[in-house]
């Protein structure tokens, strides 16, 4: 019998509960990230019995109904999450492995996930396969997912809304509340929101066209404000909220109005919850109120997609998205749900990895953020030239050559063409580069080894089918993105990568690298748009040169020993969205272009001073009193030296007062 051969391993870091919560809105030190060790990357033997799937998880959900998963409640429509285990939610993975019929390595799925980097799916059943558009995969966790349907079916199923009528949304800026407030515009209704920031109030008015918002926590009378609002009352109340505002409504509302009760936020932490008051109106005003879950309406669900797709593709619909980067940060953009700090839909980026076509870059495209150049040669007596042109840079853009010959013909022509250039598996340059990383990096657990395999090692693989490789068109094998994260990687930064010309996005993370990171990144990698070396050894100072790198969004360096200052030339670095350098040996003062990043984002550097944390004027204003006083005793110094050689200079021939002197 044939032995089989054994599974890749890459490491798994999870976010687990430490204990019950009660009484209060959950903290960072709620949850914790912990390694969760290697896990091979097959669908275990001990599972066979039933089918199961292990994904990669590359997009998680924070969604409000989490909080209460974390107290110690069995009363709930869902139970409760386990102390001590990994904290699950909805979440966008590629399979990786799977012993279910219905789903295959490499497909997109969304469903119920860990909150880790691999999970084993014991009930792939409730999973769905995505299949990729022109639509972002996080979209999958908001608008065409369980906030956008929920939405959909509470506004059409619970509120069976008439053109016309008077549509009240409370927490409206958020996930749900955005998405029904813009369908009941669709629909001809007048629609309020509110929220509870005046940026999130002009985001209602502005993007979403709300015809008016407020910022509840400016209203000292929430019933005067409705009525203000609704001077004939309203017709239509979608509940996020409950407390004060649902008491306030309930005076407000008109008769034979409807209230779909979505969630009531504002009692979710509370043992002993605020009652309601003005509950008595829902007689004289026959005001019909109901609770709703979403998954009571799946036969929606189709119609739902379709619906909300179009809109979204029609310009109809807009759709604002918070999205953290990296499994590290899960905790805090939970957490942040309960304080107002997210603006639309909370998701988190466990990993950046894209296949096949990239449908941002896609959307950048239709949407003329890309321009795309390409140089056409007529007719085959060109198809020479326009070859060779391309290496003296006569090509403006990508070089084509249309022929007007028999299909038979062209066909071996260009079969002949491609089998003498690197379009075929990759470029030269992009394998040259991958070689160099592979001979570089030290690979115990033999991913790379086993994975990377080319033309000479007997294969014919696609290096769009490397483990880690992404490409940006299956088509051209042009390298995008490396993500090498959690591998069990050794050894030092990787050599060659200047060769993969096309690479805007390094992940490293979670590996046991360690040495300087290169002087020289920004003329290796000029184009990289994000960073990833967190969780690993590198040591030494931060290369200056990465703010020569403008196309920056996202740098993650947390997790190592680097020392000496953060530069202060990282001012330049304009479109920097995420900065994350906590937990190394850095000290000095914190630029003050980066004193927008919280303070998580700089904790665990003991020398570190300035926005976030204390002002450095003690030490430095001492300093800058030395130098002050440095400059000031060189003046003075100088005049005096000036004026004795002045006086000196008269007095040569003024014997009495020369004596004197």
């Amino acid at each position: 019998m044939e032995q089989q051969q054994a599974a890749p391993m890459a490491r798994n870091r999870k976010v687990v509960l430490r204990e019950y919560i009660a009484g209060r809105p959950p903290r960072e030190d709620d949850m914790v990230l912990v390694d969760g060790g290697t896990v091979a990357l097959r669908v275990p033997e001990a599972a066979a019995p039933a089918p199961a799937v292990l994904v990669k998880n590359l997009y998680l959900s924070c969604d409000p109904y989490m909080r209460g998963r974390m107290r110690d409640f069995h009363g709930s429509y869902i139970p409760p999450f386990k102390p001590g285990s990994v904290i699950e939610g909805l979440g966008v993975a590629r399979v990786v492995d799977s012993t279910h019929p219905g789903f295959s390595a490499g497909d997109i799925v969304s469903g119920m996930t860990g909150w880790e980097e691999y999970s084993l799916i014991d009930r792939p059943e409730q999973l769905s396969k995505i299949q990729q558009s022109d639509i972002p995969l996080s979209y999958h966790l908001g608008l065409l997912g369980m906030p956008g349907f929920t939405a959909y079916a509470g506004f059409y199923e619970i509120c069976s809304p008439k053109k016309g009528e008077f549509v009240f949304v409370s927490a409206a800026s958020g996930a749900v509340g955005q998405i029904v407030g813009q369908l009941a515009k669709l629909h001809g209704c007048y629609v309020v929101g509110s929220a509870g920031t005046n940026q999130k109030v002009e985001l209602l008015k502005g993007k979403f066209g709300f015809d008016a918002a407020f910022n509840y926590k400016e209203e000292p009378d929430l019933t005067a404000a409705l009525k203000r609002y609704f001077p004939e009352g309203i017709d239509i109340y979608f509940e996020n909220v409950g407390g004060p505002m649902l008491d306030a409504v309930l005076l407000n509302m008109r008769t034979h109005g409807r209230i779909a009760v979505c969630g009531m936020v504002s009692q979710n932490a509370l043992t002993d919850p605020v009652g309601i008051h003005n509950i008595f109106c829902l007689v004289p005003k026959r005001i019909r109120m109901q609770g709703f879950i979403q998954s009571d309406h799946l036969h929606m669900f189709p119609q739902f997609v379709s619906d909300m797709a179009k809109h979204y593709r029609d310009g109809k619909i807009v759709y604002v998205e918070d999205m953290s980067i990296g499994l590290e940060n899960a905790p805090a953009a939970l957490v942040g749900l309960f304080s107002g700090k997210n603006v639309g839909k909370k998701v988190v980026c466990v990993s950046q990895e894209l296949k096949s076509w990239d449908t941002t870059q896609v959307k950048h495209y239709r949407d003329g953020k890309i321009v795309y150049v390409e140089d056409t040669s007529i007719g085959l007596e060109n198809a020479p030239a326009a070859f060779v042109g391309l290496f003296s840079g006569k090509n403006v853009g990508k070089q084509v050559s249309v022929s007007v010959m028999s299909f038979d013909t062209g066909l071996l022509f260009w079969l002949l063409l491609l089998s003498s250039s690197s379009l075929c598996f990759g470029s030269e340059l992009d394998i040259q580069c991958l070689k160099s990383v592979k001979r570089s990096l030290i690979d115990p657990s033999g991913i790379l080894r086993s994975s990377w395999k080319f033309s000479q090692d007997g294969t014919t693989n696609s290096i769009c089918n490397f483990m880690g490789v992404i490409c940006w068109n299956p088509d051209e094998n042009r390298i995008l993105g490396l993500s090498l994260g959690s591998l069990g990687l050794q050894g030092q930064f990787p050599r060659g990568l200047e060769h993969c010309t096309s690479l805007v996005r390094l992940d490293l993370s979670n590996n046991s690298l360690s040495g300087p990171i290169p002087s020289g990144i920004s003329w290796q990698l000029p184009d990289l748009s994000s960073l990833n070396l967190s969780y690993n050894r590198f040591s030494g100072e931060i290369p200056v040169n990465i703010s020569e790198m403008t196309y920056l969004y996202s740098i993650g360096l947390q997790h190592n020993k680097l020392t000496g200052s953060i530069p202060g030339k990282f001012a330049l670095l304009s479109r920097l969205e995420s900065f994350n350098v906590s937990d190394n040996l850095l000290s000095g003062p914190i630029p003050v272009a980066l004193s927008k990043f919280s303070t998580s984002c700089f904790s665990g550097n003991q020398g570190l001073c300035g926005v976030p944390f204390d002002s450095c004027s003690t030490s430095y204003g001492d300093y800058s009193i030395g130098i002050i006083g440095a400059a000031v005793g060189f003046v003075v110094g100088f005049v005096g030296a000036l004026y004795i050689s002045h006086c000196l200079f008269f007095l040569r021939d003024a014997p009495a007062l020369r004596s004197v002197f």
